[in-house]
């Protein structure tokens, strides 16, 4: 071969049981062509020069750089019975895709902004804690989300975004179906105290139940679509978990403690003052039937 001309070769690799056949055969078959076959057709027939051990194996010969590729990959992959269509593509400019994710995170804080006007003007200071609760389950997100953009390189899209404000609505339904059990507690004519633990109680069942559904949802989402649909079953599920242990170990406890407070327990301040008329009223119509009885 002149000097500084390039030879390509081809390298193959036998691994387990073939590396001892292929080592037989090589020496049993030295000075012989081994010829590799496909689909009935010899695809390249070098000659053994001598016994190969250890699997590895080299092609050489006159061979071009395409020649090469082409041999090894028919090597590599064989003949695949598969055919290719062109799908639909569409590019958009990095202006407009910063602008309609930008539009997304707006509408996702616009959303989580109602969300507590709602909470605050509904149950008062018990919106408060809803307030906190949300407050904390959001940047717990986004820390997440930062740590893993910085770790396996992921990057929030508008379907992530969509996933996340779904997340969000169902964090804040968990706290709708906590404090109306506490109301159904406290209609029945029990204080606010009692009646906590009680909800909290008949609450949870229901609060799991939908989020291990949720989340179920999201696996199942996430095993079987492709491309952007993963993205949001990721982010839902995410917010799924969080939602969890937020309700769990953050809404609840801080419910509990302040149910101990005269602050939280006075109805002008949690909302809960026609309620608590109607468990009076419900008291007093038992104490009168009694009475009679």
């Amino acid at each position: 071969m002149p000097q500084n001309q390039v030879q390509y070769v081809v390298t193959l690799e036998f691994t387990g049981d073939a590396s001892k056949v292929w080592a037989d055969f090589t020496a049993n078959n030295r000075g012989k062509q081994a010829a590799f076959v496909m689909d009935s057709q010899v695809i390249t027939a070098p000659q053994i020069n001598e016994p190969i051990t250890g699997g590895q194996t080299q092609i050489s010969g006159s061979f071009t750089q395409q020649s090469a590729a082409d041999l090894a990959a028919v090597l590599k992959y064989g003949s695949l019975p598969l055919s290719f269509k062109s799908g639909t593509a569409q590019t958009v400019s990095a202006t407009l895709g910063f602008e309609s994710l930008k539009a997304g995170l707006i509408a996702g804080a616009i959303g989580l902004i109602l969300v507590l006007i709602y909470a605050l003007a509904y149950y008062r200071a018990l919106g408060v804690l809803v307030a906190l609760s949300l407050s904390l389950s959001v940047a717990l997100l986004y820390g997440l989300l930062v740590l893993l953009g910085r770790w396996v390189g992921y990057s929030l899209d508008l379907s992530g975004i969509a996933g996340i404000i779904i997340g969000i609505g169902m964090t804040a339904d968990s706290f709708v179906v906590y404090f109306e059990r506490i109301k159904d507690e406290i209609r029945e004519g029990r204080s606010f105290r009692s009646a906590v633990p009680r909800g909290w109680a008949s609450a949870r069942r229901t609060i799991w139940t939908g989020n291990a559904v949720s989340l179920l949802s999201a696996v199942v989402l996430y095993a079987l679509a492709v491309g952007d649909v993963k993205g949001f079953a990721f982010t839902l599920g995410l917010s799924t978990i969080l939602d969890v242990v937020i309700v769990f170990l953050v809404t609840h406890p801080l419910v509990y403690f302040a149910s101990k407070t005269e602050f939280f327990a006075k109805p002008s301040m949690n909302g809960l003052g026609a309620v608590a008329a109607i468990g009076r009223e419900r008291r007093r119509a038992a104490a009168v039937t009694s009475g009679e009885a």
